[in-house]
């Protein structure tokens, strides 16, 4: 973290999978991250992190991180689609997601809300579309602190059943909805306290 190296990620990263964390973050990285991460065998990583780098490209599907339980891509200059399989069945430990900061497109996956263990999803900073998908798992609902996905552009107004999930009326932990005020219910207290 924060050393000042340059150059792209060797696939030879992969190699390290008895490691537990990854730390790439705040380098001068460039290139695209490489296709074999997680795929030469089940890996340890509980931790990936490549954040403020000057990476590109696509985030692949096929990681197998499995065993993560933070994944930070932000603030690099990733394009293209979120990943379909990021979802429950691939990334069953996975706590925090950061997908900030870049560019991705398209629309946000609807596995992501059905992940039972994810406390933080921050998708903020992209030109992501469509809307926050509302089929929340239950388990997830008890577990999640904070949804940002401020700066899109998401076009559908938040779901009734994200703005229940508010810490304030006592039931759930959600404690963050950032999102843009166009798209935020003015009965919507949780993103009301919080739009751009």
């Amino acid at each position: 973290n924060n050393n000042k190296i340059q150059g792209t990620i060797s696939p030879q990263i992969d190699n390290l999978h008895e490691a537990e964390q990854i730390y790439l973050g705040q380098n001068q990285l460039t290139g695209t991250l490489p296709s074999s991460i997680g795929t030469n065998r089940p890996n340890n990583w509980r931790f990936f992190s490549v954040y403020n780098n000057q990476l590109t490209g696509p985030i692949h599907e096929g990681m197998r991180l499995r065993k993560a339980y933070t994944l930070d891509f932000s603030r690099n200059e990733f394009y293209g689609t979120i990943p379909n399989d990021i979802g429950q069945e691939n990334y069953s430990t996975l706590r925090l997601l950061y997908l900030d900061h870049n560019t991705l497109t398209g629309t946000i996956p609807s596995s992501l809300m059905q992940m039972r263990k994810m406390k933080g999803l921050f998708l903020n900073d992209n030109r992501l579309q469509g809307m926050i998908p509302y089929n929340i798992n239950d388990e997830q609902k008890v577990n999640m602190l904070t949804i940002r996905v401020q700066h899109n552009q998401l076009t559908q107004s938040v779901a009734p059943v994200i703005c229940d999930m508010d810490v304030n009326r006592g039931e759930y932990e959600l404690v963050e909805l950032a999102v843009d005020c166009e798209i935020c219910p003015s009965d919507c207290s949780l993103c009301m306290r919080k739009c751009y």
